[in-house]
């Protein structure tokens, strides 16, 4: 692959990487592209193979692969786990100050 081919696939993984909602101040991936984007063209010999790497992540190409099982996915113990802790980090970051204090006092105090 050639260095101009490298520096488009970086520019568009760029742009396809989703941001993390809940640190949206660290883009530490974003950086680590941007890096790659202005490196010397021999700098890192892998190149080729970081694009490919990024691609099967963006794509989700592995959980395609290698997908869980309804077992793992909802134990025994706690069936709605996953599900719970998937809600809860979609609503983090849009939770204002007191919905979080009202949140801790809610996990705080459990009435049966």
């Amino acid at each position: 692959m050639s260095r101009q081919q490298t520096i488009q696939h970086y520019a568009r993984l760029l742009t396809r990487w989703p941001t993390d909602r809940l640190r949206p101040e660290h883009p530490h991936f974003q950086q680590l592209l941007r890096k790659r984007l202005q490196a010397a063209p021999s700098s890192h010999a892998n190149e080729a193979r970081e694009v490919n790497a990024a691609y099967l992540l963006i794509d989700n190409a592995f959980a395609k692969q290698y997908p869980l099982s309804e077992n793992v996915m909802k134990p025994t113990s706690a069936p709605t786990h996953y599900t719970d802790l998937e809600r809860e980090l979609d609503e983090a970051p849009d939770r204002t100050w007191w919905d979080g204090v009202v949140k801790r006092v809610k996990g705080l105090v459990r009435l049966r």
